[in-house]
């Protein structure tokens, strides 16, 4: 196996007796190994489920498709660049869809290894660049396992010195349309899930990394909701922040969020800097993630900073000065 099939096979599963000893050839990832004496084994599988079936799906279209889901059409895209290239995943991957980031990478290993350096460039340039350091950058804001703050970085430092100089203006990939239909078999919204035209349009926002320039995950929502003093919020991404959204207008808190939000965005903005710093062939991309990251800023400001709380007691003053002013007439 070479590097890329060594990071591929971190990503696709939980780590092996056996993967301890391949990942000694990689120091980014050795250093980060539980000491001798501990149980690397089963802390490591805790936070694999942790952070890939609980928080940061790693699949191209959950960052790049305008559903946000995987399965959807850029999986297909992805598929297709595999048939293009004869190309057929490892049998037995556990993995939910094509667009896995283990399969990419372990294409990439296979195309490398091959010696077909123009497909690589390719596989980078139209697929991995887009869409590899969002996931890298999510993982850095959650509360995951050294290993795996690891695994992103060394995958991002692997991947992005292939990578030739991108167009300029950069655009994502085309792909059709966010559906507006309930796919067979989807539940209609619980009721505490609903939310009013402009907040729905907000969370829509912000919950669509292809539209936000970012990835939330429910580590990071939950954190807010501590960091803000909130009571806690539980459940799928969309409910947990609605729900985020409406405690910080019962208790005053809507201008708080709104600033805990901003701060992530920028910090998403100086995480793309950065990387178009060291590898200045991913500028574009940067340019291109920061455009989406400022007009969610954009969006932010034009919510409005009063909850629910707030407002009424606002109208309850009025009424009490109109009570008082008659009292006195």
């Amino acid at each position: 196996m070479n590097r890329y099939h060594t990071l591929a096979r971190a990503w696709l599963q939980e780590v092996t007796e056996e993967d301890l000893i391949a990942y000694e050839g990689l120091p980014g990832l050795s250093c980060a190994l539980p000491a001798h004496g501990e149980d690397p084994i089963t802390d490591l599988a805790v936070a694999y489920q942790h952070l890939f079936g609980f928080n940061a799906p790693p699949y191209e279209s959950v960052y790049l498709d305008p559903s946000a889901m995987i399965l959807a059409p850029a999986t297909e895209r992805v598929e297709a660049f595999y048939a293009r290239r004869r190309w057929t995943p490892p049998a037995g991957a556990r993995v939910a869809a094509a667009d896995h980031i283990g399969l990419e990478l372990w294409l990439l290993g296979d195309l490398m290894q091959a010696g077909r350096v123009h497909d690589a460039r390719a596989l980078v340039q139209n697929h991995l660049a887009f869409w590899l350091p969002l996931l890298a950058h999510a993982l850095t804001r959650v509360d995951a396992h050294p290993f795996y703050t690891a695994l992103a970085d060394e995958s991002v430092d692997a991947v992005l010195p292939l990578l030739d100089q991108a167009p300029s203006p950069l655009a994502l990939p085309e792909l059709p349309p966010r559906p507006r239909y309930l796919a067979a078999g989807m539940a209609e919204p619980m009721p505490q899930q609903a939310a009013g035209p402009e907040l729905d349009e907000l969370v829509r926002k912000l919950l669509t990394p292809r539209d936000a320039g970012l990835y939330l995950t429910r580590d990071e929502l939950g954190r807010m909701s501590r960091r803000l003093q909130l009571p806690p919020v539980m459940s799928d991404r969309r409910a947990m922040l609605i729900r985020l959204f409406r405690l910080a207008g019962e208790y005053d808190e809507v201008g708080g969020l709104l600033d805990v939000l901003n701060q992530v965005l920028d910090d998403a903005m100086g995480y793309y800097q950065g990387l178009a710093g060291r590898f200045p062939p991913w500028e574009p991309y940067a340019r291109l993630w920061q455009g989406q990251v400022a007009r969610t800023r954009a969006a932010l400001k034009l919510f409005p900073k009063q909850g629910p709380r707030a407002t009424a007691r606002r109208y309850r003053g009025k009424w009490e000065r109109r009570l008082r002013r008659c009292d006195t007439d």
